[in-house]
């Protein structure tokens, strides 16, 4: 029991913090989007199944996180492990590099892509010159949801890397020797001794990547304004100037916070049963 009580003592602290900042402010956004002129209602959570734009934008959304999460974590465990492998000034380049595109903001991003990859972008014109395409064709993709993963990658990838980075330091690198001193093969080696390994690390980052690119705003809206259908940009359109309804915005955010629960949540599971 008196262990118990010291773990609540210390735990206390996280605990009001959590309640200060996450709990209370996610039950008036809840309350709010329950409340319709003074009477409860599920009215705006209801809109989500009966409005095509409110289903397109949860499908992109998803569609967007997904596509996001796997290719940062296809593209970082590799890039992390040269990162872990590299030695002296030269690893603290590549971490110093790696850690730059985590100090911008979402706009930032945004009109740095227009500027390399828009229609009269830097990289666009050395192309179009190189190769003779039409500018303007090259650069269509960068304002769609294909466009927006392209450009997520950009501060995706660096959090996969510098997760990784640590759990390729933390490995205990004898079982691999051990394994090949008992002769498995490299295939084995990989499902069998370095992927349950490095699994946790790798869940953990791949659901960041979801996590992050789930409410991502400034970036989406730096490229598409609102042409894309995410959730974040249409939260946004109906609490600007042009179209307010906070009612409808508080249950889309509710929304938001609670898929992107779930999703982590069945995604720990079906990991934590493989792991088993």
């Amino acid at each position: 029991m008196e262990r118990r009580y010291v773990a609540f003592f210390f735990l206390a602290p996280l605990m009001l913090l959590l309640g200060i900042f996450l709990i209370y402010p996610l039950a008036l956004v809840f309350i709010e989007s329950v409340s319709i002129d003074g009477d409860i209602s599920l009215a705006n959570y209801l809109m989500l199944f009966t409005k095509n734009l409110y289903r397109e934008s949860l499908g992109t959304s998803l569609a967007l996180s997904f596509s996001t999460a796997i290719l940062g974590t296809v593209i970082g465990l590799p890039l992390s492990y040269i990162v872990y492998k590299s030695q002296g000034r030269f690893r603290q380049f590549l971490m110093a590099l790696t850690a730059v595109p985590l100090t911008f903001s979402g706009l930032v991003i945004g009109f740095m892509f227009i500027i390399l990859l828009g229609t009269s972008g830097f990289i666009t014109m050395i192309f179009s010159q190189i190769f003779g395409f039409n500018p303007l064709e090259f650069s269509a993709f960068l304002f769609t949801w294909r466009g927006l993963v392209v450009a997520y990658l950009y501060f995706l990838i660096p959090r996969m890397i510098l997760t990784m980075t640590a759990a390729w330091s933390n490995a205990d690198w004898s079982l691999i020797e051990a394994a090949m001193n008992l002769g498995a093969s490299r295939m084995t080696i990989l499902f069998k001794v370095l992927l349950p390994m490095l699994g946790p690390a790798i869940f953990a980052g791949s659901s960041l990547l979801f996590a992050v690119s789930m409410g991502a705003f400034g970036t989406a809206f730096a490229l598409t304004g609102t042409g894309v259908k995410i959730l974040p940009l249409v939260i946004y359109t109906h609490i600007s100037e042009v179209s307010v309804d906070i009612g409808r915005a508080d249950a889309l955010a509710v929304v938001l916070a609670v898929v992107t629960t779930v999703v982590i949540t069945l995604y720990e599971r079906l990991f934590a049963s493989k792991g088993r």
